[in-house]
């Protein structure tokens, strides 16, 4: 597991005895196949792929071993620290006989001899193994190599738990701690207190995360269970800090059980977060028969929790919020801003004061008396019968500023460029269409470094798309936009008239959550009269309900803030259809992308609820903005949801290829795509 640096493989036999075998072992991180002296540079925790070459006929034993830095060989480069060799070898009879005139063999035991740090792990770990083809099933592994694993296994745990705790959480330039510099969070208290970690992304609340999880590394309990989730997505490696992750979680789940209450998760950062705390929950239950004998063999299920303990034990979420908005933390009662936001934190009593603030937020989550509810989470799915989503999606590029359009073929068009991560799946807050997905993607390209810049930069762009013409890209307002709700179709409305079609609305989408952007809320249509004289029914969370919308750019002169929502249940189905070169903006929970066809084809978008997920209500909950939480015939539990039992493996299955990366090039536009479908392209990229 290098950072940096040089990993040189050697093979102690010549290039064309070792071609004629195929050699499969587990080094550390990763499974790779070797068949001669190979260099490689700047390996940085990516899988370690050699060669694509090498084939054989028949399974060979092959002896495992790692060699020290000190390894003489003509292409090591002395004094290099950073270098680790991996020596495999072959001394069975059988290859022996094939020939080794060109054979290569240590000048002694000593400079083969391990001295990295994990050497105790490997010192006199050879063991012989049968290599199989991975077509052919797993490998076949002796009790040897298995001791082995498991010692060098739980080495890398140690070193990724250490270099947690002691690495802190500076990024380059050194801020002063909010809080203090000797703050520190409550003192946990087993049996009292519910077990409970956190991932918290460093960089939201104007890097409050950071001086969050700074005094976390410094507090016993906490330091090893408040994740940096910025660094967890990145260490999926074997004995990376998923694998502590899990573990911690694991060891939550029963001391949670022992109490009979559930474990809790805090995720950290801005609305989106929550729904990557729940990838990176699904990620480090997600089973591995490779790895059964380090605890993550399949329930049956894909996962190595059962159904029953998924029911029964998945952590309830509670929301940190840092982002700008910070609709689900305000909408569960924790908060529309960091804890300790108001301070001026100048003097030393006023950080002790921002302190107090943060101790009284954590004290709540740790509370066994805090209320938990249901949540429903609604998902991309594709349409039924269909494995894949028929349509592909791209960010929006350009140059920073009020306008981001680019002058091709002289007209203003839009750019776009390849999408990164993540792939659109979860919704956990808000669905929509057209111009506010339009404005989050031109605020993606001009995001700030504080949230009330964030909220100004906002209202440019929006000022900005209201003074511009429409580019080529997109259709007039949701022109060729047609939405069905569990099969009834419901935009554009009909009996309005001749043209009062999608062209005369600005935006379409689903409230989950009765707050968006801050100020944005839901209740149920009515006429003006039942408007003002009577008490209508919120939005809520937990109903099974999409509460839909679809918004005019007279609306709230009519409505204010306040949106007319229709409660629809099932699969709503947004049908887009635009030709060639066309698509469409649509955004979930602040995440914009652009949605299309590579050949023009129509396409459909479906979100439908796919799961039931517990959630920690904070004591700023408020009931009249929100309503009472329901809790369900059968109370709070976690579940995959769906009318049927084909439909609840559906998702199951889904997010399974979700947290193993498959959706990235199912949902992605390659170059290729972007180019076919006649986009203009970011150059760099494209």
């Amino acid at each position: 597991r290098l950072k940096s640096g040089q990993l040189e493989l050697i093979a102690l036999r010549s290039p064309a005895e070792i071609a004629s075998l195929r050699a499969r072992a587990l080094i550390e991180m990763n499974m790779f196949q070797c068949c001669q002296t190979h260099q490689l540079g700047n390996v940085d925790d990516a899988e370690l792929k050699v060669t694509q070459h090498v084939r054989a006929e028949s399974e060979l034993p092959v002896l495992l071993r790692i060699g020290r830095p000190g390894l003489r060989r003509p292409s090591y480069k002395q004094g290099d620290d950073n270098v680790a060799c991996v020596v495999i070898s072959a001394p069975s009879d059988d290859l022996a006989s094939e020939g080794s005139s060109g054979s290569q063999q240590p000048e002694s035991e000593e400079a083969s001899a391990d001295t990295s740090p994990n050497a105790s792990a490997w010192e006199n770990s050879e063991a012989s193994v049968s290599v199989a083809d991975p077509e052919e099933g797993r490998p076949w592994r002796r009790p040897e190599l298995l001791r082995v694993r498991s010692t060098d296994f739980g080495t890398l745990l140690q070193q990724t738990r250490e270099k947690m705790t002691h690495q802190g959480a500076t990024f380059g330039d050194y801020i002063a701690n909010r809080y203090g510099s000797n703050a520190r969070l409550p003192q946990f208290v087993g049996g009292e207190h519910v077990p409970t970690l956190a991932l918290i992304n460093p960089h939201s609340g104007a890097r409050a995360g950071r001086d969050i999880l700074e005094i976390a590394r410094a507090t016993p309990y906490y330091q090893d269970r408040f994740f940096n989730i910025v660094d967890v997505v990145r260490d999926q490696y074997r004995g990376g800090l998923l694998d502590v992750f899990r573990l911690e979680l694991n060891a939550a789940k029963e001391e949670a059980k022992a109490m009979g209450v559930r474990a809790r998760v805090v995720s950290g950062g801005g609305d989106g977060t929550a729904s990557f705390a729940l990838f990176i929950i699904f990620a480090a239950l997600r089973a591995d028969d490779d790895r059964a004998d380090e605890g993550l063999a399949d329930a049956g299920n894909g996962f190595i929790w059962s159904d029953e303990e998924f029911q029964a034990c998945f952590p309830a979420l509670a929301q940190l919020p840092l982002g700008s908005a910070n609709d689900f933390g305000n909408t569960l009662g924790w908060g529309r801003k960091y804890p300790g936001s108001q301070t001026f934190r100048v003097s030393t009593s006023q950080r002790t004061a921002a302190e107090g603030a943060l101790h009284d937020w954590l004290a709540a989550v740790l509370d066994r008396g805090a209320q938990v509810a249901n949540f429903d989470m609604w998902g991309i799915m594709p349409s039924a019968g269909e494995e894949c989503c028929d349509f592909k999606v791209c960010d929006l590029a350009g140059p920073r500023g009020h306008d981001p359009k680019v002058t091709v073929d002289g007209q203003r068009q839009l750019m776009m460029k390849e999408a990164k991560t993540p792939v659109p799946m979860f919704a956990c807050l808000y669905f929509s269409a057209g111009f506010g997905a339009y404005m989050t993607a031109r605020f993606q390209i001009n995001r700030r470094g504080h949230p009330l810049q964030n909220k100004f930069e906002y209202a440019r762009q929006a000022a900005g798309i209201l003074a511009e013409a429409v580019p080529p890209q997109l259709n007039r307002c949701l022109g060729g936009v047609q939405i069905s709700c569990g099969g009834k179709h419901y935009f554009p409305p009909r009996g309005e008239g001749e043209g009062e079609g999608g062209e005369k609305y600005r935006e379409v989408g689903f409230l989950n959550i009765n707050w968006q952007a801050g100020m944005g809320h839901g209740s149920d249509r009515a006429p003006t009269w039942e408007r003002l004289t009577s008490k209508r029914e919120p939005a809520k969370f937990n109903d099974g309900k999409m509460d839909m919308y679809r918004l005019k750019l007279t609306s709230p002169l009519k409505t204010g803030m306040n949106r007319q929502t229709d409660k629809k249940g099932g699969t709503m189905s947004l049908r887009f259809e635009g030709g060639k070169g066309k698509g469409i903006f649509f955004q979930w929970d602040g995440e914009a992308r652009f949605a299309f066809s590579p050949s023009g084809d129509p396409f459909s978008i479906n979100v439908r609820k796919i799961l039931n997920i517990p959630v920690v209500l904070g004591p700023g909950y408020d009931r009249k903005l929100c309503g009472e939480p329901l809790v369900g015939n059968e109370g709070v539990n976690f579940g995959f949801a769906g009318e049927s039992a084909q439909e609840r493996s559906e998702v199951r299955e889904r997010i399974l290829r979700y947290v193993r990366g498959e959706l990235n090039g199912e949902l992605n536009a390659s170059r290729a795509e972007l180019v076919s479908a006649g986009l203009p392209c970011e150059e760099e990229i494209c």
